[in-house]
């Protein structure tokens, strides 16, 4: 059980992101320049070429090892951007920030950012939370605590904040997991610490604060932006209280969960509904109208342990726990389910899902409700914990686990 709950906890790694509907960072089409790529739906506009991905394999182009750690892989530019973790003994290590070529996976640069954080119950070490970038800056968070600014040339340091000693934040049991995101010239974050310093906004060229709001204890959520209605919001997770703000940090409207920290992002359905889901308790569909948010359905036919599932034409494909599955968005309906993927990840792109076993399988599927549709599969990389989603730009996927990231062609 013990087990179980810490698996649940720790998935946060993934989601230290968040979704949004395009008003956060602007990114080029081919570029993959935050946690769950553009908008922070898990998909890409890209076109996907269709090829016989069963009798001609896709192309590994590289594989690298690469330390400790769950932070995405995002690309921008020719470079690809991570953080990971090194350790010196059993008790003590570093967490870095790094560049590499995206040709070669060869390193570029690397800036150590922080002590290595240790993983209590052995699920991996090191960082959780996944870069942002600009034009000029990278942004990153340590597992730690340190929350800093870089240049993407040479991983200099602009500025830095340490969520602990500043603001009084406690560090979460599985450690800090929150995702950066951009809007305009802020950069957003959960805090988690005292005085109502919940959530922040910094300036992002010289970290100065902007505004806090809120009251509740550092989690494993990060937040998320989306425009109802024509007015743009952050929305926030933390326990079971969602909370939106506007720019300015102003609070828009509330809501209470019927269920605790959901681990999962919430994914956007159309213009003005969320979907939340927890592993134990199923999911939530809510609606937002005129800054009110209202239940619109509930159901257990999809518990999400950390994956944060993909919204596409009408329906949600996820992970049910450890089963891939579509279900209806409109009624909760499941349309089919397939194991043999562990607890994985998975993105869209093209009208198809790309997805990535617990244990390094990439598969490549139809996005349709009729029926699980394969159409090509390889192993990517190799180990028991590939737990970070795959991301995707220029007609390449790019995976990660413990120990190796891999760049695999499919156009």
């Amino acid at each position: 059980m013990r087990n179980t709950i810490t698996r649940f906890y720790l998935s946060v790694l993934f989601i230290f992101g968040v979704i949004t509907i395009g008003y956060s960072q602007t990114e080029p089409a081919l570029s993959w320049t935050q946690y769950r790529g553009q908008n922070r739906a898990g998909a890409s506009a890209e076109k996907l070429t269709e090829k016989d991905w069963v009798n001609s394999k896709p192309e590994m182009l590289w594989k690298k090892n690469i330390g400790s750690g769950f932070s995405e892989l995002i690309i921008s530019e020719g470079v690809i951007y991570t953080m990971f973790s090194e350790k010196i003994d059993s008790l003590s290590g570093f967490e870095y920030l790094a560049a590499f070529d995206e040709k070669t996976g060869n390193e570029i640069w690397r800036a150590q950012v922080d002590s290595i954080y240790i993983e209590i119950d052995g699920w991996g070490d090191g960082p959780r939370s996944t870069p942002t970038i600009d034009a000029e800056y990278i942004y990153s968070f340590s597992g730690l605590g340190k929350f800093s600014a870089r240049t993407k040339k040479d991983g200099k340091l602009i500025w830095e904040h340490d969520f602990v000693k500043e603001y009084g934040s406690t560090r979460p049991r599985w450690g800090y997991a929150c995702s950066p995101i951009l809007i305009e010239n802020k950069v957003i974050m959960e805090i988690g610490g005292t005085d109502g310093k919940t959530f922040m906004a910094f300036d992002k060229s010289n970290g100065n604060i902007v505004w806090n709001n809120g009251v509740g204890p550092a989690g494993y959520n990060s937040p998320l932006m989306m425009s109802v209605e024509g007015q743009n919001q952050f929305i926030f997770v933390n326990g079971k209280d969602i909370s939106s703000y506007n720019l300015q940090g102003d609070t828009l409207w509330t809501y209470q969960l019927p269920f605790a920290i959901p681990i999962a992002m919430p994914v956007l359905i159309g213009s003005n509904k969320l979907f939340f889901s927890q592993i134990t308790s199923g999911f939530v569909i809510i609606q937002v109208e005129s800054n009110k948010a209202t239940e619109v359905l509930r159901g257990g036919e999809m518990k999400n342990d950390f994956m944060t599932c993909v919204y596409h034409d009408g329906y949600i494909y996820g992970y049910h726990i450890a089963a891939l599955r579509c279900i209806s968005a409109e009624t909760g309906e499941v349309k089919w389910s397939k194991r043999g993927f562990g607890k994985g990840s998975l993105i869209l792109v093209d009208g198809k899902l790309i997805i990535l076993s617990d244990k390094g399988k990439l598969a490549i599927a139809k996005a349709s409700p009729d029926a699980y549709q394969e159409l090509g599969t390889v192993q990517s990389i190799e180990g028991s914990i590939t737990w970070t989603a795959p991301s995707f730009t220029d007609g390449k996927v790019y995976v990660r686990n413990q120990t190796e990231m891999a760049c695999i062609k499919l156009n």
